[in-house]
Formats: C-alpha cells, structure tokens, sequence
C-alpha cells in the first residue's frame, strides 16, 4: 500500500478528471511544468529552462496521443518521474491524432489530409520534433523513448537516417514493447483489417480518417466504463491485451476518454499490409500497388512512380549506428514475442546496451501499469542516468 507523498498522490490520480489532466496538483522540485499541447512541429515542452537539462523525448503509440504517457498521474507516470529527476521531457503528437490536425493549406476534409502513413511520420514529422526540441532546449543530442508505434518510428527514422547528424544526436533510443514485424500479431482488430483487406472497403467508401477522436463519444465510452467495466475491459483486450492485475480498474474510464486519437486509414492500411506479410524480418514502406491509373484512367500513386522501383523499398535496420534498449512483454498481442526475435535478428546487436524481458506484460503495462514505475521506469532512469555521466 502506498503511504506518505505516494498515499497522497495515488488519491489525486484517481479524482483527477478524465479532461483535466493539466490540473494534476503536482511540482516539480526542479521547478518543471507538463503542459500537453502541439504546435506545428507537433511537439510540447514538459520542463521551463531547459537548457542546462538533458532532453527526452516520448513518443506515443498507434491510435495514441502525448497524454497517454501521463494518464497515470505523478508517481506513476514517465514523464513526471523524468521531470522530476531532472530531465527536459517533450511529447510528440503524430499527424492526425487529437492534438495534431493543423495544416498550412489543407482541410480536414480533404483526402489529401490524411495521405500518410507512418512513413511520412519517420521521414518527416519525427525529425522535425527531435530539430525543434534540440533548437529550443539548446542541447546538443536527446534521448529517445518509444512506445509501440512510437518505438517503430524511431528504428524507422534511424535506419533511413543512418549517418545523418541528427541520428547522430539521438543518444539512446529506449524502446517499450518496439514493433518492427508484426506477422505473429493476436490482435482481433488488426488481424480483421488484414484479411478482410477493410482498409481498401473503406478508401472505396470514401472514408479517410480511422477510429477519430469524438469528444461526446469519448464521454460516452467513460461512463460505458463506469457501468460495465468488464465491456470497457473487453474492447481494451481486443485491440492490444489486457493485464487486468496490473491496470487500474478506476482509471479506465480515463483512459478509454482519451483512447483512440485517430490516424489515418492509410496508415491503418500500412500496417495490415504488414500482417499480410510472410514471417519475414522486414519492414518494409507503405506499399501503393502497381496500378498508376484508376479504373477512371486517371493517374493515381504508386510504387513507380513513388519509389523508383514496383516492390516497396526495406528498411535497414542493420544500419541503425544509434544505442538501443528494449523492454519487451511476454504476453504482448501487438509486440509478439515471435515477431521480437525477428527484430534482434536484424537489429545490431552490438549496439543493443540491455534488453529486458517480463514475461507477464501486456502491450498497455508499459504505460498504464500499476508496477511499471518500480518494473520499467526505475530502469528507463537508471539508464539515461549512466549515459548522462558518461
């Protein structure tokens, strides 16, 4: 049981309002500030001054948002327990999600809006979160942690940037639950998506947007929460497992009023492409077909004229030059533990600094979890603590 500041904050956490999180009565002894916003660049400051503080960086998964690394609360979460450790934390908030709907030309509305994948994330959004908080915070590299898709992004963006100078910056990439192959996936959703090939059904339907954020929905899912806890815990199980010893039954509400954000049925699409794939070990970009003309003969993307050549480019994740560390479940539906062995196949292994596996975790434990302060993080602040002094 928790006792003293732990007993007090674990009863702040769960009276805290599902749409109120930046009211958490909670300050930093280096005088930090969370703040969940994005800007174009699609990325928000945890920490004031931060330039004498060494820069995190947290990037959320599939169907996810900046705050699901804070539902938690202080205590529990990430991003308080690096604050208040002392490091600079920013959140980044892929395009399309909740938090990251502007454009400078383009509508909501508009197809064109939501044409990408997690391609576009890699090869664009990600360096551009990493440039801005490097240039804002006046440090000279960042550590990174991912979680599910966030961890795919990362090796994404390292392997194709391999030798650039901003992978070079990137000091460590800390990955929760990391997903390169996901071809052993037990994911109901996903799994349906892939055969059924509903991706392709709903860009003939005219749909453009996956699984949006709807406020008045969200405020309904939380009271279908409070009501039948074991409905909420039933579609939370569907989509990436369940734990429910390690999940707190009174924060889901919470968590189902934040989940999912929304992404865009091309990147949905990207990944049933990736279930459809043989049990290989490769990641592979998004795959635009052979077809350059619709049925209409009109021009049309694909692989060509986007890429040069008709088979989708791989990415090298052999090339990867960056310090890793993997936490990896056991029990993952989204992050298989057959699928992880394909992945260190692959990745360098003597760039691989520690790899921790529990095998009693569940994709959502490494942020959600009760434990996964004293399990994970502890280690997560251990790690950045040896390679900050050295």
């Amino acid at each position: 049981m928790p006792h003293g500041k732990q007993q007090q904050q674990e009863q702040q956490r769960r009276h805290a309002p599902a749409r109120h999180l930046l009211s958490w009565p909670w300050s930093s002894r280096h005088s930090s500030r969370l703040q969940a916003s994005s800007s174009r660049a699609a990325a928000s400051s945890a920490a004031a001054g931060a330039a004498m503080w060494p820069v995190v960086h947290l990037q959320h998964g599939l169907l996810g948002s900046a705050t699901d690394w804070v539902l938690n609360g202080p205590g529990f979460s990430l991003p308080f327990l690096l604050a208040d450790a002392g490091y600079d934390v920013w959140f980044g908030n892929v395009r399309g999600n909740i938090f990251s709907r502007n454009h400078t030309s383009l509508q909501l509305l508009d197809p064109k809006f939501w044409a990408f994948s997690w391609d576009e994330m890699a090869a664009r959004d990600l360096p551009a979160m990493l440039t801005y908080a490097l240039l804002a915070s006046g440090a000279s590299e960042v550590a990174y942690v991912g979680h599910s898709q966030g961890t795919t992004l990362g090796l994404g963006f390292l392997a194709s940037h391999a030798g650039s100078e901003l992978a070079a910056r990137v000091k460590v990439a800390i990955l929760l639950a990391p997903v390169a192959f996901v071809t052993h996936v037990d994911s109901i959703p996903l799994l349906t998506l892939a055969q059924l090939n509903t991706d392709q059904i709903f860009t003939l339907l005219g749909f453009h947007e996956f699984m949006p954020s709807i406020e008045v929905l969200a405020r309904l899912e939380g009271q279908l929460c409070r009501l039948q806890p074991a409905l909420c815990v039933n579609i939370l199980a569907a989509i990436c497992g369940y734990n429910p010893s390690n999940l707190d039954q009174a924060r889901l509400p919470t968590y189902v009023n934040y989940t999912p954000s929304g992404t865009s049925v091309q990147n949905m699409a990207h990944w049933s492409q990736a279930v459809r794939q043989p049990g290989e070990a490769v990641m592979r970009h998004y795959d635009y077909g052979t077809s350059c003309r619709t049925l209409l003969d009109t021009p049309r993307p694909c692989n060509q004229a986007v890429y040069g050549q008709l088979v989708p480019p791989q990415y090298n994740l052999s090339a990867i030059d960056n310090s890793l560390v993997l936490f990896t479940g056991g029990q993952d539906r989204l992050a298989d533990p057959r699928d992880l062995q394909l992945m260190l196949q692959v990745l360098p292994s003597r760039r691989i600094l520690l790899h921790q596996h529990f095998p009693d975790y569940e994709h959502l434990d490494f942020i959600w979890g009760i434990n996964a302060a004293h399990r994970v993080y502890s280690s997560v602040l251990e790690v950045l603590g040896k390679l900050h002094d050295s």
